[in-house]
């Protein structure tokens, strides 16, 4: 059971940023992604729609008998929770980690974040950051362009169009005073250069792809469900569509390219 994989689903790209944290954390772990990107993005979806892609994502995983189900997008962790408490036995998303993490973190109790309408709506993130920390202020921003900003490849510090962005995004955030900011979408810890520098240095950034990777390997090492092999663990990569532009962001994210034989194309219904 050890040797089974972790399966690590997102809604498109985004979820390769906490794929190449558990890579780093657990490298002899076996990993399967899947990115549902012929349905991309769930932000702007219903709950009822977003519940029904959760299902029918986990349906494509479990054929292959997972040991650990990683949420790594915010949307699917936050508006999906029922689903995913209904079907999965061991399996942790982007939205607990972070919280626990921001909560932590903060100095003034003031705590920023930043994610997609639907994830925000849910008001996840803030029901958990005060169930942790109940005199918390939390701010929310939904932030959807900096999914493109990323996707584009306009994440350098000095890139024009992404400073833009940021400083409109984080104007009433940074007005809050908020001390700590958490990274609630997966694209957006590629944009921590220039969200650090709008914010200022005294902001602490949650990157909800660590913290996420550093809760999964807790579960599991608290589970007793660790892989024992010494050898590097086997990769493998699902999208629903679109593998070319896949393979072309694999590399924004994980800092290499995945060859396109690499990457398997699925229908998920």
């Amino acid at each position: 059971m050890n040797e089974a994989p972790i399966a690590i689903f997102d809604s498109g790209v985004g979820g390769l940023s906490v794929f190449r944290e558990i890579e780093k954390l657990m490298p002899n772990e076996n990993l399967i992604y899947f990115g549902d990107t012929a349905r991309v993005p769930y932000g702007t979806r219903s709950a009822e729609t977003i519940k029904k892609f959760v299902k029918s994502d986990l349906d494509f995983l479990f054929k292959f008998k997972p040991k650990f189900i990683v949420v790594a997008c915010g949307t699917a962790s936050c508006v999906g929770a029922p689903v995913l408490e209904a079907e999965c036995e061991h399996y942790t998303s982007v939205i607990s980690p972070s919280a626990i993490a921001a909560a932590k973190a903060t100095k003034n109790g003031k705590i920023g974040v930043i994610s997609t309408k639907a994830t925000l709506k849910s008001g996840a993130f803030e029901r958990k950051i005060k169930e942790i920390k109940p005199d918390a202020e939390v701010y929310t921003q939904a932030s959807q362009m900096f999914v493109n900003v990323v996707e584009n490849g306009w994440i350098d510090e000095d890139n024009e169009i992404a400073k833009a962005v940021a400083k409109e995004y984080l104007k009433d955030l940074k007005k809050a005073g908020v001390d700590t900011l958490i990274l609630g979408c997966t694209h957006f810890p590629l944009l921590s250069a220039v969200i650090g520098n709008e914010m200022g240095k005294e902001v602490k950034l949650i990157s909800s792809g660590y913290e996420t990777a550093l809760a999964a390997k807790m579960d599991l090492e608290k589970a007793g469900l660790r892989s024992t092999s010494k050898k590097p663990g086997t990769k493998r990569c699902f999208v629903s569509d679109g593998v070319d532009s896949f393979c072309e962001l694999t590399e924004l994210f994980l800092g290499h390219r995945v060859a396109k034989e690499n990457v398997e194309l699925v229908e998920v219904i």
